[in-house]
């Protein structure tokens, strides 16, 4: 059984989703509450097909959904019911959104003391910035990310995904976890928030570590690592391999397995750090000029003889390909009523012994009114009602 069963989840994220959806990857009723004229805009975010989303689909698997007009004097009493059956709320509205409705942490616990309540922002709710405008990009720009992504010679870089958005969820499903596992203990409901920035600057730790050390702001390297050599991008004779020699010991093997023993022993090469401080002036020219003369599959089959990381560096196509991938369900197939056959990313948490639930399609929208609502004891004829007069 997976282990957050029996917990109930009000998720009001909108062009979200990643924690609620993380939440019912483990076991959490997760209660996606949507605005009844069209619901999260999630829902039609391209690429489309059949006039679904993809995202929408992925970030909401395992969901059950409900329409409700906060904004509607009707609908906030009924949202207030939900509160009242829930463990724990979160939502990304600008900060003030809820509290200026009256649903705020303050209101709700009210009526629920041991809530817990789950907010993503842009900055966080305290400090000058608290309501400056934000986005993925601004994050990665604002944290540093940028700066240290990509190469010397060009621009800073954004990551190729929203990692600030997904890094802030994560770190959001954690809290949660830990704040119910408070509030089962001491019937302390609290507030636990995340924000983009802020979670962009936590994993750009190293970074950090460093400037703090040696007051030196971390430059790009490319693909390259600033501490350890090789760790890189490399053109061999029909692509590129991803090379990572970890270790003095790992160099050693290497230098043996590509028959070059003058490298194993030269003085500014047979450490890491001599190794950095050569990297750039020619160790990395003399290694492309060696790897010239082999394949991606002959260096990846002689790294994994003598235990080097390595490998080829794959187009996304390829990596659905893997079959390690699929041994450990890491790519599943989903059946959406909408799209139909979906591949997406599986549970990255394992729970070794157990056998893995299937993970379940997105919702259509409202699907769950008539159950979730009903069991609040509202009937067909005050459902019906309440659609008519926009409550849901």
């Amino acid at each position: 059984m997976l282990p957050l069963k029996g917990i109930r989840i009000l998720d009001l994220t909108t062009l979200s989703g990643y924690c609620g959806m993380e939440l019912a990857d483990y076991g959490a009723e997760v209660i996606k509450v949507e605005t009844p004229c069209g619901g999260d805009p999630l829902r039609i975010l391209a690429p489309l097909k059949n006039g679904a989303s993809p995202h929408h689909a992925f970030r909401n698997r395992g969901k059950k959904s409900v329409t409700l007009n906060l904004w509607h004097p009707e609908g906030k009493e009924l949202f207030k019911k939900l509160v009242a059956t829930a463990d724990a709320v979160v939502e990304n509205y600008p900060p003030g959104t809820l509290e200026a409705l009256g649903l705020g942490y303050e209101e709700i616990s009210a009526i629920k003391p041991s809530i817990v309540y789950g907010r993503i922002s842009a900055y966080g709710s305290t400090g000058a910035e608290t309501n400056v405008p934000q986005s993925e990009l601004v994050a990665q720009a604002k944290s540093g990310i940028m700066h240290v992504t990509g190469f010397p010679e060009n621009p800073p870089t954004r990551i190729g995904f929203s990692i600030s958005e997904r890094y802030s969820a994560s770190f959001l499903s954690v809290g949660i976890c830990v704040a119910i596992y408070h509030a089962r203990n001491t019937g302390e409901g609290q507030v636990v928030e995340t924000s983009l920035c802020g979670s962009a600057v936590a994993i750009t730790e190293d970074k950090v570590l460093t400037y703090s050390a040696e007051h030196e702001d971390p430059m790009r390297t490319g693909n390259a690592h600033p501490q350890i050599n090789p760790y890189d991008i490399l053109k061999c004779k029909n692509g590129y391999i991803a090379l990572s020699i970890g270790s003095d010991d790992h160099w050693g093997k290497f230098c043996d397995a590509f028959d070059r023993l003058e490298w194993k022993t030269a003085e500014k090469y047979y450490s890491n750090v001599n190794r950095g401080l050569n990297y750039f002036g020619d160790l990395r020219v003399k290694i492309e000029e060696l790897f010239e003369g082999y394949t991606m599959q002959q260096i990846v089959a002689i790294c994994d003889k003598v235990l080097i990381p390595g490998t080829m560096c794959g187009t996304t196509e390829e990596a659905l390909q893997e079959p390690q991938l699929y041994a450990r369900n890491m790519i599943v197939t989903v059946e959406d009523v909408n799209i139909g056959h979906l591949e997406m990313p599986g549970r990255p948490i394992k729970f070794v012994g157990e056998t893995e639930e299937a993970l379940h399609a997105a919702p259509d929208l409202g699907k769950h009114n008539a159950e979730i609502y009903g069991a609040l004891a509202i009937d067909s004829a005050k459902l019906e009602y309440m659609q008519r007069e926009g409550v849901i």
